[in-house]
């Protein structure tokens, strides 16, 4: 049996006799620090693991099997504590260790005794007195909450099933003679009731195919987000999407960039099939120039769902950039979305479509701006912008004319990642006021 051991803030005299009693009572203590060790001192004597703070996941998750390896080996034997300063259920070391034994050890009990933790120390220093709803935050997404007075459970459930979470615990007179705790919710509960809601993983037998926006993390939508922060897989093109963008992912990403589609498909398809959670992460909206539907296809074939999330496009952060409408009363109510002739295109209709003297948004043209600006229709001195990495923080933005806008954008090297608009919207003297406003 393991018992982790709350140790408090760091004060002995704030140890818990329940606390004592546990480390005098095993036949082996482990801490994690130094600072654990002396406050473990009086009554025992303690073995100290290496945790180091890294932030390689892989090498964190080696020392976490390692570590629980040599737990698991002694609480076989008997009784052992592993002690912590403050509390082993909040923002601990002992989480970890108590989730790799779960995973890898799971005949081992594992108990806790609860400490002073660092929260309610600083309330007593600081002089803050809570008596209403506060945040306690380490940056990382919130997956639990936890509900005091919690006088109608039921009620409560319903209301946190619409925020996303799915696993509840009712709990009620802690630690006393009628203490209950129960995944069954009553109606009605009374003022030492507690209601703790996770956000579990209800995993379907599908990929999300996530629209990351077009660079600037905070672009992407709250439901996009919600899924790389629960997702065990991200897999995304390196190329593309901005690292910034994957900064609230907890679990493993996969960077595709050189990867054949049916390499891509079968890492996709087998980690779904293997009960995890995927999500397949394409720069801006996954619909337009994604490539998605080789993809869709083949998790179709292996019996496998898709759900697409959209994203904001390149051409609207671009919009947003240069403080403009696309399409404007009196000038143009169109808006030409196209592409020039590639590895992936061997014709396109750029001449054609210039011809309609409409706005229009060419992606994934920068290295052939030159040429493209010789083949269009507009006059020479129509307004063009060239948006580099827009909403990114090195955004730049370049304005000319179809007659010289290829020779500004080559004198700062830029030839890729860039978004080209063409049209009089871009310099609008002449347009008409909208009928909205009467």
């Amino acid at each position: 049996m393991l018992i982790g051991v709350g140790l408090g803030p760091g004060s002995p005299d704030l140890l818990t006799l329940a606390a004592v009693k546990a480390l005098k009572e095993s036949s082996k203590v482990f801490v994690p620090g130094k600072l654990a060790a002396e406050l473990v001192a009086p009554y025992a004597k303690a073995e100290i693991l290496d945790f180091p703070m890294i932030l390689d996941k892989e090498e964190l998750k080696k020392l976490w099997e390692t570590n629980a390896r040599i737990v698991a080996k002694e609480a076989q034997k008997g009784t052992i504590s592993f002690a912590v300063m403050g509390d082993p259920n909040f923002f601990s070391t002992f989480s970890h260790l108590r989730r790799t034994l779960k995973e890898k050890y799971p005949y081992i009990e594992v108990t806790t005794i609860p400490g002073v933790s660092a929260i309610t120390a600083q309330a007593a220093r600081t002089g803050t007195s809570i008596e209403s709803s506060f945040i306690v935050s380490d940056g990382s997404p919130v997956g639990t909450k936890i509900l005091l007075k919690t006088r109608h459970p039921q009620m409560k459930r319903d209301e946190l099933i619409k925020e996303g979470f799915d696993e509840f615990v009712y709990a009620r007179r802690l630690f006393m003679d009628n203490e209950k705790v129960t995944n069954k919710l009553p109606e009605e509960g009374d003022y030492f009731s507690i209601l703790v809601a996770k956000k579990g993983k209800n995993i379907k037998n599908v990929v999300y195919f996530v629209g990351a926006g077009p660079g600037n993390p905070k672009y992407i939508t709250v439901k996009g987000r919600e899924l790389l922060e629960s997702a065990d897989l991200v897999m995304y093109t390196g190329s593309l999407v901005n690292t910034d963008v994957l900064n609230c992912i907890q679990g493993e990403t996969l960077d595709s960039h050189g990867m054949k589609l049916e390499d891509i498909v079968d890492v996709l398809a087998k980690n779904v099939e293997g009960g995890k959670s995927v999500v397949r992460l394409h720069s801006g909206d996954p619909s337009l120039y994604g490539a998605i539907i080789e993809q869709i296809d083949g998790l179709t074939k292996r019996g496998i769902g898709i759900e697409i999330i959209p994203g904001v496009t390149s051409l609207f952060a671009s919009a947003a950039a240069l403080k403009m409408q696309l399409t404007l009363n009196g000038m143009t109510e169109t808006l030409i979305i196209t592409r020039p002739a590639g590895e992936t295109l061997e014709k396109d209709s750029i001449k054609e479509l210039s011809r309609h003297n409409a706005t229009m948004a060419i992606y994934l043209g920068t290295h052939k701006l030159r040429e493209i600006m010789g083949e269009v229709a507009y006059p020479r001195d129509t307004p063009v912008a060239v948006v580099y990495h827009a909403s990114w923080e090195d955004e730049l933005i370049i304005r000319g004319t179809v007659g010289d806008i290829a020779e500004k954008v080559e004198a700062l090297g830029i030839d890729r990642s860039a978004m080209i608009i063409i049209g009089n919207v871009l310099s609008p003297e002449n347009f008409k006021r909208s009928h909205l406003y009467g």
